[in-house]
């Protein structure tokens, strides 16, 4: 994409282009956006407002651009292009791509990752786009705070609320779920979205910047285009929608775990265990991590923790880890290992 091929060279004229490689320096307070992705585009005006954003990603390095494509990205130009023609006029209409800022703008000074940075192991110069979620999680947790929904199940797709969008536009609905949240509302397969909120939208990425953003519990407005005509509906976001999101592919993930990653149990692992249902089992284990030294191996089924059952899947487990219990706080997990069962105890790192 950054090579301008197929077509994105002609629309690129009309653009200053600019590339960024790290985000050491970089303003948060402008530029937000899925800091795990390995590729985002910005849409801005001189003056900094947002016309948008591109990229999106739902799964690990081997399909991490599953869901951009030369297509999608002609699109959202093109789109962008559209709200620059309107501008000024359309200026309030976009205020809400810019996201309330964080404690500290430069990813440089967050705590957590200036004392990140300190360590000779690691580069001095190159601050990676998924350390920010890092220095923005980590420093929250070594205060000891818990971890809000938002930060965990980041950057939700319209999936989360049954609306499936196409690859090669964004803001084109796929398909959609019967009896979700989306098919309640009226959203019907071939819709284009135009605006969320008030909001124009150029990509599925402008999409997700609004969920990421919204309450648990809101009315979202979706407007859309179909047959030529324009249609107004309302999509009544409640219940767990946003804790449907996996992000348990993601490198800042690294942050939320103590050690090791886990895995779903079979029918059998779950018998052999003795129970009825959660319970997750330990693989692979981390050199070196605060599990290790621990105690945990690799195979051993996670059975509870500080006297709460450990959830079936390992997104469930990550968030009870984070927003139940504390950094420094001893916590005892009951295993099942080798056919018996056995304790361990470890601070929360």
């Amino acid at each position: 994409m950054a090579r301008l091929e197929g077509g994105i060279g002609d629309l690129a004229k009309d653009f200053v282009c600019v590339r960024v490689i790290q985000m050491r320096g970089i303003d948060t307070s402008v530029f937000q956006f899925d800091y795990d992705l390995t590729w985002c585009g910005f849409f801005l005006n001189a003056d900094l407002t947002v016309y948008g954003r591109y990229g999106s990603r739902n799964a690990g390095r081997d399909k991490s651009d599953q869901l951009m494509s030369v297509d999608g990205l002609k699109a959202a130009l093109t789109k962008a292009l559209a709200l620059h023609k309107n501008y000024p006029a359309n200026k309030a209409t976009l205020k809400a791509k810019t996201g309330k800022p964080y404690a500290q703008k430069l990813p440089e000074t967050m705590p957590a990752i200036a004392d990140q940075f300190k360590q000779d192991d690691l580069p001095k110069k190159c601050i990676h786009c998924h350390h920010v979620w890092r220095g923005i999680r980590r420093t929250m947790m070594n205060a000891k705070q818990v971890l809000p929904d938002t930060l965990i199940y980041l950057y939700p797709f319209p999936d989360s609320f049954g609306m499936q969008m196409e690859t090669a536009d964004g803001t084109k609905v796929r398909q959609v779920v019967k009896d979700s949240i989306a098919d309640k509302a009226g959203v019907k397969a071939g819709d284009e979205v135009e605006a969320v909120s008030g909001t124009p939208i150029v990509s599925l990425a402008d999409i997700q910047f609004i969920l990421q953003n919204c309450a648990d519990n809101e009315n979202l407005k979706v407007e859309v285009a179909r047959g030529g005509e324009k249609k107004s509906l309302t999509a009544n976001l409640c219940g767990d929608w946003r804790k449907s999101t996996d992000f348990t592919w993601r490198d800042s993930c690294y942050d939320l775990r103590i050690g090791f990653q886990s895995e779903a149990l079979t029918a059998d692992e779950r018998k052999q265990a003795g129970l009825k249902d959660g319970g997750l089992k330990i693989k692979p284990m981390y050199a070196q991590s605060p599990a290790k030294k621990a105690g945990f191996q690799d195979g051993d089924i996670l059975l509870s923790v500080g006297g709460q059952p450990i959830p079936a899947t390992e997104r469930e487990f990550l968030a009870l880890l984070r927003q139940k219990f504390l950094v420094g706080q001893k916590l005892k997990f009951a295993l099942h290992r080798g056919g018996k069962k056995t304790d361990l105890t470890m601070d929360l790192p």
